[in-house]
């Protein structure tokens, strides 16, 4: 699996001395300014599991359903908690009422529908997936389970991709300069192109569901890799 990471926009700046060139007015004579832009990419293993799972349930009585929830959920984080590799935080909770037919003509009644979401991220994969197993044994259901790359992992691959990028821009620069007959090319401000991640799911071989037994086996995942882009955009001046 391959994931496009598009990147967002910050601003490197070059030497302080640089001069912005607003108009062709402004630029002195016998130089050229030039816009050019560089491209990195590299492939990368996903190497931070993240699993989102649930706890839903409903009841005649609101009180009596909140009880139920949070007390599974405080289970839920106390079972987390034996796992330190694994970081786990609750999510939304919602508690609402619906209308259900009593399947009488005309009659319905009040039932209180509730759950709420915990989310469970490591680089330790097995760590992750026996602890999502032992959740969805306790009677939470999996919403998603998906592979990306760490935050850690992606700055230190931008990182070194924009050297990179940045060298591949002063080379166009200078043979730039070279065909069109200048001695010398300077960078007058770089425009990086960083950020964004959209990570797609990993299907799981098992799906969740709300009845579970007690040996319920443990959810599975592979790791594929995501593309990082990283684009360098500047204005060039040729001198001669």
């Amino acid at each position: 699996m391959r994931i496009l990471i598009v990147l967002l926009t910050c601003l490197l700046t070059l030497p302080a001395y640089a001069q912005d060139y607003q108009t062709v007015l402004d630029i002195p004579a016998g130089h050229t300014l030039v816009n050019l832009s560089a491209t990195e990419r590299q492939s990368v293993s996903q190497d931070l599991l993240i699993a989102h799972l649930r706890y839903e349930t409903i009841n005649e009585d609101a009180t009596t359903l909140q009880n139920d929830v949070n007390q599974k959920m405080t289970a839920a984080l106390e079972k987390a908690k034996s796992y330190k590799d694994v970081k786990a935080s609750t999510q939304s909770y919602t508690v609402y009422a619906q209308e259900e037919n009593t399947g009488r003509p005309g009659e319905t009644r009040r039932i209180w529908a509730g759950q709420q979401g915990l989310e469970l991220k490591s680089t330790k994969a097995d760590s992750l997936l026996k602890l999502t197993g032992e959740l969805q044994a306790m009677g939470l259901a999996m919403s998603d389970l998906s592979y990306t790359v760490s935050p850690e992992t992606l700055e230190e691959t931008q990182s070194a991709m924009l050297e990179a990028a940045l060298q591949k821009l002063q080379g166009k620069a200078d043979r730039t300069a070279k065909a069109l007959g200048k001695s010398k090319s300077e960078l007058l401000q770089v425009n990086v192109d960083s950020g964004g991640f959209y990570p797609m799911p990993v299907m799981m071989r098992s799906m969740a569901k709300m009845e579970m037994a007690s040996d319920l086996a443990a959810p599975v995942a592979q790791a594929g890799e995501s593309d990082i882009t990283l684009t360098v955009n500047a204005q060039a001046l040729l001198k001669p």
